[in-house]
């Protein structure tokens, strides 16, 4: 498994990876909101219990914070995506601007599990979406526009229309959550601790909020309490880690925040219906199986 803590550049707005290789899963840890389309090959995301399929051709959202992905190359021997990344702040100017210039107002009535309490949505690209990363992609094998942050800006102003004048779908609503600034302190502060050893009480103390309005918020965030979702992110890393690396469990678990490596046992086995060294060595011995997928419902 590669760990990225910060793999999104302060600058530019726009970049394209390409992998020649399978690399396996990886953590991914974005301090801003990433809009992403695949150009080629194939991505998997790992989220909760579910594993999640982006084909040639669809565009994803991930939202700030932690996430888990799988690229895999396709028939050309090649993974290749093109990645815009906008703070909330910036998606705020960019809706805004939208608005003061052009007289449009965007407002999302679609509303469903998986964009309201999930971090990522995922969907195909219309017609023109696509032809406008088509575009993209070959301006980026332009010298001159890799460093002309004002043409990456532009950009992401035009993809940003794109999106929010087409259909009522999650990337809208996913997108005009992500323009809300007045929580963007209280969802830093949340990931920032993610897989540290931290009191509900100090979190509250470090967004600023008493401990009754902290759980309110954190409720109406995440759609379940503190505890419960802390617990439930940090076993999800364990299970992939478990799969994807040689950790032992003390270090699985000591990595995922689990001081007490018998309390962390217990609520594996609760969670998975497995001693994390049983769920391993299972997973592992499926020959004809991909475990982490199998392992994610897939």
């Amino acid at each position: 498994m590669t760990n990225a803590t910060n793999v999104e550049p302060t600058t530019p707005d726009v970049v394209k990876i390409t992998e020649n290789k399978n690399n396996g899963i990886r953590s991914v840890t974005l301090s801003r909101m990433a809009i992403g389309y695949v150009v080629r090959g194939r991505k998997f995301v790992y989220c909760d219990d579910r594993c999640t399929t982006i084909d040639e051709g669809e565009v994803f959202i991930y939202e700030a914070g932690h996430h888990y992905e799988e690229n895999t190359i396709g028939a050309s021997g090649s993974y290749e995506q093109i990645m815009f990344y906008a703070s909330p702040s910036a998606l705020q100017r960019i809706i805004l601007g939208l608005n003061s210039s052009y007289g449009v107002t965007y407002t999302s009535r679609h509303s469903c599990d998986i964009c309201r309490t999930g971090n990522f949505v995922a969907m195909a690209a219309s017609t023109t979406v696509s032809d406008f990363f088509t575009g993209v992609n070959r301006s980026l094998h332009k010298t001159g526009f890799q460093h002309n942050d004002v043409g990456q800006r532009i950009k992401l102003n035009e993809l940003i229309y794109l999106i929010l004048s087409g259909e009522e779908c999650c990337l809208r609503s996913k997108l005009l959550h992500g323009a809300d600034t007045s929580g963007e302190q209280f969802a830093q502060v949340i990931q920032a601790n993610l897989f540290n050893d931290i009191s509900i009480e100090e979190l509250a103390r470090l967004t600023n909020r008493s401990l009754t309005s902290f759980k309110k918020e954190f409720r109406r965030r995440f759609d379940t309490p503190p505890h419960k979702w802390f617990i439930a992110q940090r076993l999800n890393r364990a299970k992939i880690l478990l799969l994807s690396t040689s950790k032992t469990i003390s270090e699985v678990g000591a990595e995922c925040a689990f001081s007490n490596i018998s309390h962390f046992i217990k609520l594996f086995k609760s969670r998975f219906h497995a001693t994390p060294a049983a769920f391993r060595q299972h997973y592992r011995s499926l020959p004809d199986e991909e475990p982490l997928r199998s392992a994610s419902g897939e």
